[in-house]
This record gives C-alpha cells, structure tokens and sequence, in this order.
C-alpha cells in the first residue's frame, strides 16, 4: 500500500485531530483520510462536536471512533 499522503490527506487528517484534540491518533486519523469521503467524515465530525460534553462517555475522539466504525459496518460510510 502507498503510504504517500497527498498535501489535501494530511491537512483533512490534522484538521480532524484538532478538532477531537486527538494528536496521538494521527496515523489513524490518515487512515480514515485515505479510506472514506471527507463528506462521510465531516458529517461524524459535526455529529460529535455538536454534543454537549456531558453527553459522552469516553471521548470525542473514542466517539468519533465508535461512529466511523459503527458507519462501516452498517453501510452508511460512503467510500
């Protein structure tokens, strides 16, 4: 697999990080880059940003995580 990241990648990638403050995860944040639309992604990313923090167990990034997979695996990714 070509581990290359175009510019666009890796800018979506650091965006979606930041926003979850989830630095660490940035590999897997280019995973999901490479993997899924942007559209798919935004609209996980406004879902989980849009809750009230009381509302979230773990985290926003162990949410936006969960919803990704959850999207996969029921067909609602959009690749």
């Amino acid at each position: 697999m070509n581990e290359q990241f175009t510019p666009y990648e890796i800018r979506l990638a650091n965006e979606i990080a930041d926003s979850l403050h989830d630095r660490d995860s940035i590999a897997m944040h280019l995973k999901y880059v490479r993997k899924y639309k942007e559209e798919f992604l935004r609209r996980v990313l406004q879902k989980v940003l849009s809750l009230d923090e009381t509302k979230i167990r773990k985290s926003r990034a162990a949410l936006y995580n969960f919803l990704i997979n959850q999207g996969d695996k029921y067909g609602g990714a959009g690749y």
